[in-house]
This record gives C-alpha cells, structure tokens and sequence, in this order.
C-alpha cells in the first residue's frame, strides 16, 4: 500500500460491491438502519439510506447517533473492500442541519489519504431531497489490521 490516496473511478467495481454485499449479509446494524449501497469503490463509495421512524431523536429528526453510525459503516465498508481487514481507529461528524424523518440520506466516501497502516476517508452527508446541499462532514481514520476482511 502507497502513501497516497488511492483513486478509482467512481464507477461500480464488481470486486468491491461483492466483498461489500457480503459484508452487508451478516451485518445486523448495516440491516437494521436499511443501508443501501449505491457505488461500491474502494477509494470512493455512496451509500444512502431511507430515514424512518424509528430513526427519529425527541425532536422528530434523525438522531444524530444514526447519522454517525450511517457514516460509520459507509466509510469501514469502503476501507474494507480493499481486501485487507480494516477497523474505525477515530472519527469525527459536524453536524451542520437536521436530516428529516421520510427523506433519503446519501454519504459520498472519499479517501483522503493513506499512510502505513492508516487511511483517511471523508464522508460528505446529503439529502437526496437537496442534492448538493451538505447536511454533515465526517472524518474517519481507519487503522488496517491485516488478514483478509472476510474469511473464505
């Protein structure tokens, strides 16, 4: 692995949606929020997923939490479908507008940066009702442990 951010397309890779879909099959919480990915890349993904009801904080928007966790998964998914088992070392979410219960949140995963052992993803938050307009920015830093992300 190089110091530099890998970069791909930004088209689906067959290689990385299989290794995601798999990762999804027996992920209860990726489940249970209802996750969808939408391009599977290594060096860059989107995920989104429909905001429901039992999503909802005291105030009748999504909870920050799931936002975070939404972003969470989206950007370990993408870290590890690089093929090497991959873990959330830290992560930081601004929280810049409410995501609104029925609405649709889409996380674009980008990696940033990789040095030895770590790699750096940004996940930018949207609407799918306001394209373009950025509801939440999180920084993650994924700590690569080795071995392969699944066992065969």
């Amino acid at each position: 692995m190089t110091d530099r951010a890998a970069t791909d397309t930004g088209a689906d890779d067959p290689q990385a949606r299989a290794l995601k879909d798999a990762m999804a099959a027996i992920n209860p919480v990726y489940r249970w929020l209802g996750i969808e990915i939408e391009v599977a890349g290594t060096a860059s993904a989107r995920f989104a997923m429909d905001v429901k009801e039992q999503h909802a904080n005291t105030f009748g928007v999504c909870h920050g939490g799931i936002v975070f966790a939404f972003a969470d998964l989206a950007l370990g998914f993408t870290c590890n479908a690089r093929g090497e088992r991959a873990a959330t070392a830290s992560a930081s979410i601004e929280f810049l507008k409410p995501v609104p219960l029925g609405d649709r949140l889409v996380g674009d995963v980008i990696c940033t940066a990789l040095s030895g052992r770590n790699a750096y993803y940004d996940v930018v938050l949207s609407l799918a009702s306001a394209p373009g307009v950025t509801v939440g920015l999180v920084r993650g830093r994924m700590r690569l442990t080795g071995g392969p992300t699944l066992a065969t």
